[in-house]
């Protein structure tokens, strides 16, 4: 698929102070001051690009945010991306975002979907963790700083919504609760996504 440059972004990017991204960002993004990035050619997107293929059409440390909102589940090669992202990002720069929470039972149903997410995915891209299990480090020209996680509990029904918001309080309130959730109750109480914030180191 080629990649077209709806707005000419591309040749500005050297000239401008401060590169925000929102990847797979569709018809609305989420983040309006950002670059859309999207497979499928909206309106609001100004990069039109096969996102399997990485972002072979930025340079370097070139980013400083990129954000994404369920997103990553949808790639087929998780390892692969975060290479990209990681080789794009500006030292301290950020990646931001959200993606399903493995224990989502809505998470089976969308064919789509290709990676499960929980606290430690991101634990395989970084050198050092927040938490008590430790992983291990495949890539290790990348290294990641695991800035916050946090498991979201939501259900489209309000009446158990209401419910959902104490199991995140009370499974948030530290990492030692987070990681005793996804050891000893997500089979039972469901969480809906995990949002997170990463930093290249």
């Amino acid at each position: 698929m080629k990649t077209i440059d709806k707005t000419g972004i591309l040749s500005r990017l050297s000239d401008m102070e401060h590169v925000v991204i929102e990847l797979g960002c569709g018809s609305a993004k989420q983040v309006k001051h950002a670059i859309g990035i999207d497979q499928m050619d909206y309106d609001g997107v100004d990069i039109v690009c096969n996102l399997e293929e990485g972002l072979p059409f930025l340079p370097d440390n070139s980013v400083d945010i990129i954000y994404s909102f369920h997103l990553l589940e949808h790639l087929p090669d998780l390892g692969f991306f975060m290479a990209e992202i990681f080789r794009v990002l500006k030292p301290g720069g950020k990646k931001t975002g959200t993606v399903p929470h493995f224990s989502n039972p809505y998470f089976y149903s969308d064919y789509t979907h290709k990676t499960p997410f929980g606290l430690y995915t991101f634990c395989y891209f970084a050198h050092e963790t927040p938490y008590r299990r430790k992983v291990l480090h495949y890539q290790k020209d990348i290294n990641i700083r695991i800035v916050r996680q946090e498991i979201i509990f939501y259900s489209p029904f309000k009446f158990i919504n209401l419910f959902r918001k104490v199991y995140g309080f009370v499974f948030n309130a530290s990492v030692f609760m987070q990681e005793f959730y996804e050891g000893s109750f997500s089979k039972v109480l469901p969480a809906h996504e995990l949002s997170f914030e990463l930093e290249k180191q």
